[in-house]
């Protein structure tokens, strides 16, 4: 028996069976939130990754103007796009992180309307964005959830509207982990307790956006998919 089999048996509940998803989930959350807690002040610097002009660029190619930030943290993407004019809503599951996400905003005079909110579990209305971005996001869904993701970034979207994410080749990395039924490992070690992470294969991702019109995608930093979906 492996190190990862060990551990995925001890998450058992009182009576032996398998946790459910659902608890599972909710403990990755709950790491979401201690980690940007560990963030007082937001760090006001875009990442060095070589695609981040592509995404406007691909906004533009439909006419986009308003725009979703999936998963959107402290606010660095949303921040970027809104400085290009784009109207922008970050939403993102720690409040802690959307504290930031606002204050960052309120520096530079910009208006970015930032919720708290669960992904999987959005309310917007159908047709409410021409553009959904997701910058390293889905990686941290198992495959059920985000599928439930894309179906709602696919009814959030108006007819013609983009989706661009990416989607970063991760792996296992240090710490302890059990793995899920559908490949996503779980996070054990203290660091990263809670947290899931996954690496799609480019099959997994053509199965997500297959209501999609059409995708394209190609290889960025790090070996990470650079992927855009029309409506």
């Amino acid at each position: 028996m492996t190190k990862a089999d060990e551990l995925a048996t001890d998450k058992k509940d009182e009576d032996g069976a398998a946790l459910p998803i659902e608890v599972v989930y909710q403990e990755n959350i709950c790491f979401w939130e201690r980690a940007w807690n560990m963030c007082k002040v937001p760090y006001t610097q875009l990442p060095d990754l070589s695609y981040i002009p592509r995404i406007a660029d691909e906004l533009n190619k439909v006419g986009a103007k308003r725009i979703l930030d999936l998963g959107c943290g402290s606010g660095w993407l949303a921040v970027y796009l809104a400085r290009q004019g784009f109207e922008v809503v970050g939403v993102d599951v720690s409040a802690q992180a959307i504290n930031l996400a606002n204050t960052w905003a309120k520096q530079e005079d910009l208006k970015i309307s930032f919720d708290v909110g669960d992904a999987s579990q959005l309310q917007y209305q159908a047709g409410s964005f021409d553009a959904v971005v997701a910058n390293s996001i889905f990686e941290h869904f198992p495959i059920k959830q985000a599928q439930q993701l894309t179906d709602k970034v696919h009814l959030m979207l108006k007819d013609g509207g983009v989706f661009v994410g990416c989607f970063d080749k991760v792996g296992g990395g240090p710490g302890e982990y059990y793995s899920l039924e559908d490949g996503t490992h779980v996070y054990t070690d203290k660091a990263r307790k809670g947290m899931m992470l996954r690496r799609y294969s480019l099959e997994e991702l053509q199965d997500l956006f297959k209501d999609f019109k059409a995708m394209s995608n190609d290889e960025v930093d790090g070996g990470s998919i650079f992927l855009v979906a029309n409506k």
